[in-house]
């Protein structure tokens, strides 16, 4: 009887901390998802590639100037390795429609995607 109950209660303990451990986790988390996400502040532009300058392109360094298609600004912007792109092996194009997140202060491209027009 008093194997039984020990395990009863080493069953229960178990079960208890299981519980508990879990939703500790899932308050971390949510804790997390509801904070604002701070890695993707930045100025979105819909524009065209109008220069390029490779800084190494082996290195996957470029600065683009990008011709806002809404106010005809150019924004002269940084891309590197760390700019999320839909192909990393695709090089900017002069020319390219593309739509580009970047940060006002460093004018580094946090995210690059060419929005290239269909052809029929």
């Amino acid at each position: 009887m008093y194997r039984l109950s020990k395990a009863g209660g080493v069953g229960f303990l178990s079960l208890v901390c299981c519980l508990t451990i879990s939703t500790v986790a899932l308050s971390l988390d949510r804790e997390v998802y509801d904070k604002p996400d701070v890695q993707h502040v930045g100025k979105t532009i819909h524009g065209k590639i109008v220069k390029i300058d490779e800084r190494d392109a082996n290195h996957q360094r470029w600065d683009v100037s990008v011709k806002s298609g809404e106010t005809g600004e150019v924004v002269v912007l940084h891309l590197d390795k760390t700019t999320t792109r839909k192909d990393k092996q695709m090089d900017p194009a002069l020319g390219d429609n593309v739509v580009v997140k970047y940060d006002e202060k460093s004018k580094h491209a946090i995210s690059f995607l060419t929005d290239a027009p269909m052809s029929h």
